[in-house]
């Protein structure tokens, strides 16, 4: 699987990746599950054994100096590229209580559930990969790196993890929206960006900001048509055209469901009152009747 490699609790598999310093760019989970090993992470030495996790972040020097004959344990080896889709991973490989301290043991009920999605990990790994295999992997190792978290009380007791984790598909979700919303109107698109279903972005959504994922991007695609209304000489075939509709009448249609008006009296509101009362009317505003009639009494004209 791509960014994520599981060398399993074999110990001829696990020493050759401690006979020499190194650096690795990118996140590595050790867990001890038999003998102890003891080694200098970050110039600090480090004693791991039984049922003990030691956890190696981005860039750290890691130099093996000694481990008994029974060692054995699980080492994930996460890269950045595997870390970026989880906006939980960030979070946690830039704590600074993860930073000071490396190993550390779990609780026993912490550690029957770290050991349980540890065995799925390793089971499932060594199958065939589909897609749909390796999201499950995907949710697994997010629901690990939660688990190993409960020991740090900074990411454990705020929930911090899950709160920055929603914070930051929010902030995603609306950049992307920036970038692509009027013309990419599908959920999926968005959700598969966010590694994540598209029920489970329009919940987070929902809930973040009270709008559904459909509503943002029905507000970006008529706030794109209205700048070009508003700004630029394009037709309304022109505008449907960058708009990426099927046609100008369906897009048309879509204006008019979203803003009581037609692309082209909504422009032509615009000019008449831009016009007429030497105003500049923002570009989000719509134009109705009513604003006109107080706007022709205001100037006393018609």
């Amino acid at each position: 699987m791509d960014g994520l490699i599981i060398i399993d609790t074999l110990p001829l598999q696990i020493q050759p990746y401690l006979r020499s310093a190194q650096k690795f760019e990118g996140l590595i989970l050790l867990f001890c599950k038999e003998g102890t090993a003891v080694l200098k992470v970050n110039n600090e030495l480090c004693t791991v054994d039984q049922n003990k996790i030691l956890i190696i972040l981005p860039e750290m020097p890691i130099e093996p100096m000694d481990w008994s004959t029974d060692f054995v344990a699980v080492l994930f080896v996460m890269t950045y590229d595997f870390i970026d889709k989880f906006t939980i991973l960030p979070e946690f490989i830039n704590n600074t209580e993860v930073l000071n301290m490396p190993v550390i043991h779990p609780s026993e009920k912490d550690l029957l559930l770290i050991e349980d999605i540890v065995q799925l990990l390793q089971k499932h790994y060594v199958l065939p990969k589909t897609i749909l295999l390796e999201q499950m992997i995907q949710y697994l190792v997010f629901s690990l790196i939660t688990a190993v978290a409960q020991a740090y009380p900074t990411l454990s007791d705020k929930n911090n993890l899950q709160k920055n984790r929603i914070n930051d598909i929010t902030d995603t979700f609306y950049n992307l929206l920036n970038k692509h919303g009027h013309i990419q109107r599908n959920v999926s698109f968005y959700a598969d960006h966010l590694h994540i279903t598209p029920q489970h972005l329009s919940t987070l959504i929902k809930k973040k900001t009270g709008k559904s994922v459909k509503s943002w991007i029905e507000f970006a695609i008529i706030n794109k048509a209205k700048e070009y209304l508003n700004n630029t000489s394009l037709s309304i075939k022109q505008i449907s055209d960058e708009l990426e509709f099927a046609d100008a009448s369906l897009f048309c249609r879509y204006f008019k469901r979203c803003t009581g008006q037609t692309p082209n009296a909504y422009k032509n509101r615009q000019l008449f009152c831009q016009k007429k009362y030497q105003i500049n009317i923002p570009k989000d505003i719509i134009i109705t009747d009513d604003h006109i009639y107080v706007l022709s009494n205001l100037f006393g004209c018609i």
